[in-house]
């Protein structure tokens, strides 16, 4: 009776840790597409009253929003300095899409490296606890 009871409840604990796990995986995704496009854009347009940028913009704080109901405070924190980065990047002059491939490739900077790995190790450690026997 008593094995069934432990047993039961470690299953409860892994369910619950796995459905965690798809619901950051799913909103850390989502936060990566959409600031990738937008940081495209942020550096080859201006913001104007174009619909489809503003709604990028909407879409993206909608994500960091429901990151910030879960996410350790590294996590929020990263996502904040990429959406500060991006409206930093509208502010400066516009390049075409090769400059920006080349300043890519040059400078090897990743404007979402960081949110990226905190995100992995996050992630990482979730499922660390899936493995702990209770």
């Amino acid at each position: 009776m008593t094995s069934t009871w432990v047993g039961e409840r470690s299953r409860q604990k892994r369910d619950l840790l796995q459905r965690e796990i798809t619901r950051r995986e799913a909103a850390y995704s989502d936060f990566i597409e959409h600031a990738s496009k937008l940081y495209v854009a942020s550096a080859t347009h201006r913001i104007d009253d174009d619909d489809a940028e503003l709604e990028g913009i909407v879409s993206l704080y909608a994500v960091s929003s429901r990151i910030r109901l879960f996410a350790s405070d590294q996590v929020i924190k990263e996502a904040e300095k990429v959406v500060d980065r991006i409206f930093m990047r509208y502010g400066d002059a516009n390049v075409s899409a090769e400059q920006l491939r080349m300043s890519a490739v040059k400078t090897k900077d990743d404007p979402l490296k960081a949110f990226s790995v905190l995100c992995r190790r996050e992630l990482q450690g979730i499922q660390r606890g899936m493995s702990v026997r209770w």
